[in-house]
This record gives C-alpha cells, structure tokens and sequence, in this order.
C-alpha cells in the first residue's frame, strides 16, 4: 500500500461550456491521503482522510468571509489595508490577488472525490443493517456541496468535476462548466441519500467541539434550495428550502437538541425606561463557536476551526483584519463599519416595557452626543459587536477598534440566527409573509403560527404545508404564551391581547428583539394590513358604528330595595300582634316588635311591590325595548360586514398579487435584518445577491452598495460584474 502526499487543484480553464484541469496536481499537501486504487476500508484511514478535508477548508475559510462581507456595503476597507483587501472593496480582482486562488476550493472538492470514490460504503455489519462509513460518507457529500456552493457563487460558472483527478490525463480531459442553478439541482439530488445522517463519532479537534466541525445536509439542502428558488423566482424550491431548514430545527440525532433562536438578546432594562437614565444596555451576545454543539441557548452551528497561532500555518486572520491588535506593534484594524450599517442600525425603533408595563419608545433625544456615537440610538447590536476608542499607545493616542465576532479562534459558518432567517427568507418566497414575520417579530410556537399565521392561508395546499411545521407549545416558548382576542368599537376582530410569559422563560425571541426591544409592539414594524386592497369592504365597515352600551340609554335609577318584613308570607297586608309576632319571630325581643310596629314595614313594603317595582319595570322595558332595537340594528350591519369580509377575504388570498404587496414588505425587512444580526459575517453580498435574483433587479444588489461607494455600486448593475474571474478561465 502506497501513501502519496498530494492536493487537488483545478487551474486550467478553457472559455465556453467546458475547461480542462490542467496543472491539478500540486505536490506538497500537508496531510496523507491515499491513492493508487486504495480502498479505504479501514477506520483509521477514514478518520485520517475526513480530518485531512476539514483541514482543507482551512484554506478557504478567511477568504469566504473577505469576499462575501468586503464587496457589499456594511464595512469599508481602512487605508492602512493590504491592497488586496482595497481590491475586493473596489470589486477589481485580478488574477494576482492573493484571495482569488480557486485551486484551494479544488483541493476539498477533489479531496472529497477521492474519498467518495474511494471510500468503502458496505463496510459494515450485515446483520445489523449497520455501514460503519455512513456517517463520513454523508458529510463528505454535504462538505462537497456546500463548497461548491460557495464556489460557484463567488465565481458564477466553474468547471465541474465530481470524479477524482489524480493523473496528468485526467486534469487535460474537458469538464463542463456548471453555473448557480446547476450546481443547485446537481447536489439537492446528490444529497438526498444521505439527508438527516448521523455526524461522525470523533473525540476531539483542536479545541472545538467535533460535532460542530460538520456541516448539516439539512441545512446545506436548504442553502441549495433557497438559491434554486431565487435564481428560478421558483416558490415550490422556497418551499423545498423552508422544510429543510425546519428539519434540521428539530433534528435530534448527534446528541442535538432543538434550536431555538435562544434567549440571549441586548436591551434596555425596564427601570432604564422608565427613569429615562440611559447608562448602558443590558444583556450579550454570544457568537464563539467554542460552545458545546448542541447545548441549550447555544448558537453555533457549524464552523471552521483554525490554528491557534499565525505560525502554525492556516490561522484566522479575521482576527488581525477586524480587530486593532496590541501585540509589540500596535497595528490598525484594516475593517471598520460603514456609515450605511451606522445609519441603518440607528433607524431602527426601539420598543419595550418600562417597569410600570407601560410601554416605551426610545428617541434620540435622550441620548448625550457621545452615547450616540457608541450606539445606543436604535438597535442595540451595533454597540454590542463594535466597541470603538481612543487609548494610549506609547504615550500616543491612537484608535483602537474590536469587533466581537472576530475574538474567536476559529471562523463560523452556520448558526441558529442566521438559519432562522433564511427560514424566513425562504417561507416569504414560498407566498407565506406571514410566517416569515413572526421570525423577525416573535419567534415560533404553535400558537403563534395558529393565531398569526393560519388565518390567512385557508387553502388546502396551504393547510396541508403549515401543518409540516410543528413547533410545539413545551419546547418552543417565545414571549407570547398565549392569546386571548381583541376587537375594535365595532367588535371586530382586530389582533390578539399577548398573554405575556416572563422574560427569564423565553427561549424563542424573534431575530428583531435580539437588539431592537419588543418589535410586536411596534405597528410601524413590517405594517402588514389586511385593508388595503380596493376590494376591501370599507364602506360596510365605516357603517357598522360602535356597538351600543347600555350606558348610552336613560335607564331609570334603580329604586331602594324594600326588605320583605318576616310576617308577610303568613299575613300579607297585615300588622300583627306582639304575640304572633313573637311566634313568628320566636327569638325576637319586644324592642323588635316596636320598631316593627313604629316602621310601618308592612305598608312600605305593600307600596314597593304594587306601585314602585312595576312603575321601574314598565319604565325599564320601554328603554331596554330601544337599547335592542339599536344592538340588533348594529348586529345586522356588523354581520352584512363580516360576510362581506369573509368573502373579500378568501378571495384576495388568493390573489397573487395582494401577497405579492405583502411579500414585498416582508423582504425588506429579511435582508435589513440580515444586516443588521449577519453583518461581519461574510454573507452580506450573497444575501443582497439572492434577493436581487429573486425580485429580478440587479438594483436591490447595487444601489445597496453604492451607499458605501457609488463607483463600485454602478458597476454592480451588471450582473456579470457580481462575479470574480480568474485568468479568464473561471468565471463569467
């Protein structure tokens, strides 16, 4: 058996439909992989050969963040940056550029060929219906797919290659060159064999819990799924992608638990509200891949993991990039937040409960000019991830900049959030704006989706795609526990009455509460109304009126009660003697009887019952003979409404253009929120890029952009300025 030392690599290109590889072999790759026809059967090669991919993607990590967070518009490139960081803030990467090195997304790609091709499937225990590969095969695939995925949306059209190259006369051979979509509908069906599998066993990687080194075939499903959608404009892809990403939400394999948003957030105390005194927030956010996978509350998914010094080769140079380092040198950070993320974040309207539950809305003028600057106005997690000063540095004042997401050792990928929102994204394009809001709003339970959601899709089709997703009332606990009904003066339904559950129990905010208060509070917070439409029965509603109050008629003053006297019912009409009253009353003192006799009791009662009680009643039915006539009339005007907007109802739903208001309004809100909890992340350029596809306008991808830069954003009208190209081999 031969061990050869070896990394896959795609550099030769030919323009059109097909590209040799030529130059794939490049000879030096740090770890051992084996060739020559082995077949790799045994567990220790099968480790070796999965550590040795998981490694490779170590060389794409930095460069996938760089690409997908420089090119959009909620950073800028400091001056002091390398001028290949400035490159790709210009959109003008040449084929010198240090980050545009595609052979390093061959080298796991083709390492993951070799594996499948290579890989023993049936190795097993027949008897038990066991593969002991299983688990490696299918994240290998979901691996292969998701860095094709990456590949091709960085690059638009790549050579496509699912066969190891190992020889001189397979890199020469003519591959064809897939785009987005093809990609897309190559591995959804590549996948689906090994959807929801079991992860790999493995003990221990390089400080990072190994399950979270993984990538869920569910949640890449999704990925693919979702950019199907949006290139094709295809609403049942959007609802292909919607239920992957609900299925890995409630994956329980691997020791997962469900995912929740979590209940961490940053906000505003209610005594803060209510006094007014704006110190500081409460609360963080968490964003370190090097939580337990899986654990309660814990947000991390997926991520890279990475060498812990910069000479240990592959180490995440995001850290030096985002972050002002105090090293022997002090060296500025090279990325800083735009003014378009400053601005966006500071429009935001921040809503809560004060300590008296009454609610608050957080304005600009209570803030000091400082607190402004550090982010206190609007949403909260600009403040929470950027912290910006000035300090001494050698007895020099210099600025120093740290940006949170970047303290860890190793580089996220996936996490809970951003899954949450592309679930989102994804029901909007599937025609359900509803749902997706309350992922901003709320967050998901049962009873969020049967008061918010269900209502208003009463189709069939409809019904039957709501009930896929169950996100039950015990597990999934956002703020609102339940509901009870609330109407407007006409008795209309006009929303529900929140039965609040506490803060400490909540562990499902929507995405929004991360760092803009209660946003359900706020009907200036994706307005999504139901009466605008032309067709809505607005006359009929304006003469409903209010519902009549007894209140509002000249009732008659209820008289004073005349109490019985104790001897009535034996000798009505009748004043008794002191003896047979006595026998009535056998307990009764003769003080008693006097006062019976001197009251007259017996004659004030005879005047209550025969003249004031039926002058009340008479007096009673005339006006309550009006008060019903009036609540029957508003009945009748109330019930010729409701039909009106039952049948208005059922019929605009269908319209496809009345959702299509409604998901406009939505996306919006998506992509804003994309910024503001995604940002530094690297997916800011790829989330404006599939909403453009989706809507068909270019200008949603460039008009962002040319807040920050209007050069760079008027060459992003074109869509094949969206991709890097490389020698004119690869790429658009």
């Amino acid at each position: 058996m031969k061990k050869y030392i070896f990394s896959l690599v795609l550099i030769g290109a030919i323009a059109g439909m097909t590209t040799s590889c030529e130059d794939m072999l490049d000879k030096g790759n740090e770890y051992v992989i084996y060739a020559d026809d082995h077949m790799i059967s045994d567990p220790a090669d099968t480790v070796t050969s999965v550590m040795g991919i998981l490694g490779k993607l170590q060389g794409i990590a930095v460069r996938n963040n760089l690409f997908g967070e420089l090119r959009a518009d909620l950073v800028n490139v400091r001056s002091n940056a390398h001028i290949d960081l400035k490159a790709i803030a210009d959109n003008d990467v040449d084929d010198d550029n240090q980050y545009n090195v595609p052979r390093d997304y061959y080298a796991v790609i083709n390492n993951c060929n070799y594996f499948l091709a290579n890989a023993d499937s049936l190795a097993g225990n027949t008897n038990r219906n066991e593969r002991y590969f299983a688990a490696e095969i299918a994240q290998v695939h979901s691996i292969r797919a998701w860095t094709y995925l990456q590949l091709v949306l960085l690059y638009g059209k790549v050579p496509f290659v699912t066969d190891p190259v190992i020889t001189k006369l397979q890199s020469d051979a003519q591959y064809p060159m897939y785009g987005i979509e093809q990609v897309c509908e190559y591995f959804i069906n590549d996948l689906r064999p090994y959807y929801g599998k079991y992860y790999p066993d493995y003990q221990s990687i390089e400080s990072i819990d190994p399950q979270m080194c993984f990538f869920p075939t569910q949640v890449v499903m999704g990925d693919l799924y979702l950019w199907l959608a949006a290139v094709r404009q295809d609403a049942e892809a959007a609802r292909q992608a919607a239920k992957s990403y609900y299925d890995y939400i409630v994956w329980d394999l691997s020791g997962k638990k469900k995912l929740m948003t979590g209940s961490d957030r940053v906000y505003w105390s209610p005594n803060t509200l209510y006094t007014n005194s704006y110190n500081g927030p409460v609360g963080r956010l968490s964003y370190n891949p090097n939580q337990a996978w899986g654990a309660e509350n814990s947000d991390a998914i997926t991520a890279i993991p990475m060498d812990s010094a910069a000479a240990d080769g592959h180490y995440n140079q995001l850290r030096l990039l985002y972050n002002t380092q105090r090293t022997d040198d002090f060296v500025e950070a090279s990325i800083e937040p735009s003014d378009v993320l400053r601005e966006l974040s500071e429009a935001q309207t921040y809503m809560g409960y004060d300590s008296q539950n009454q609610i608050v809305t957080v304005t600009r003028d209570r803030f000091t000019d400082e607190q402004l600057k550090r982010g206190y106005l609007g949403d909260l997690r600009y403040q929470d991830n950027y912290d910006q000063n000035t300090m001494k540095w050698n007895a020099q004042e210099v600025d120093y900049q740290n940006i949170s997401k970047h303290n860890s050792q190793h580089i996220g990928i996936y996490r809970a959030s951003q899954l949450y929102l592309r679930l989102a994204e994804a029901l909007n394009y599937a025609g359900y704006p509803r749902f997706a809001r309350q992922i901003l709003t709320m967050g998901l339970s049962n009873n969020v989706i049967q008061y918010e959601v269900q209502p208003y899709y009463g189709s069939a089709a409809d019904s039957t795609f709501l009930r896929y997703f169950d996100f039950n009332n015990t597990d999934f606990m956002p703020y609102a526990q339940g509901y009870a009904e609330t109407r407007n003066a006409s008795g209309v339904v006009t929303g529900y009455v929140l039965q609040q559950r506490g803060t400490q129990e909540v562990n499902m905010w929507g995405i929004h509460a991360r760092g803009s208060g209660l946003p359900f509070l706020d009907e200036g917070y994706i307005p999504l109304s139901v009466v605008d439409s032309t067709d809505y029965p607005r006359e009929l509603e304006e003469n409903i009126g209010r519902r009549p109050v007894r209140s509002d008629f000249d009732y008659p003053t209820t008289p004073r009660v005349v109490v019985k006297p104790s001897t009535w019912d034996a000798y009505p009409n009748v004043v008794v003697d002191e003896d047979t009253y006595k026998t009535i009353n056998p307990r009764a003192l003769s003080a008693a009887y006097m006062r019976y006799v001197s009251n007259d009791s017996v004659g004030k009662y005879n005047t209550y019952i025969t003249e004031t009680l039926p002058l009340y009643q008479a007096q009673t039915d005339s006006v309550e003979a009006v008060y019903q006539e009036a609540v029957d009339g508003y009945q009748a005007r109330l019930d010729e409404f409701t039909a009106a907007f039952n049948q208005w109802h059922v019929q605009v739903y269908s319209v496809p253009s009345f959702i299509a208001g409604e998901q406009a309004v939505v996306d919006k809100a998506i992509l804003d929120e994309q910024a503001l909890e995604l940002v530094y992340e690297g997916n800011r350029f790829y989330d404006l890029m599939r909403h453009a596809y989706w809507n068909g306008d270019p200008t949603i991808l460039s008009s962002a952009v040319a807040k920050r830069d209007a050069t760079v954003g008027a060459k992003l009208a074109n869509k094949d300025n969206w991709f890097i190209r490389w020698k004119d081999k690869i790429g658009l």
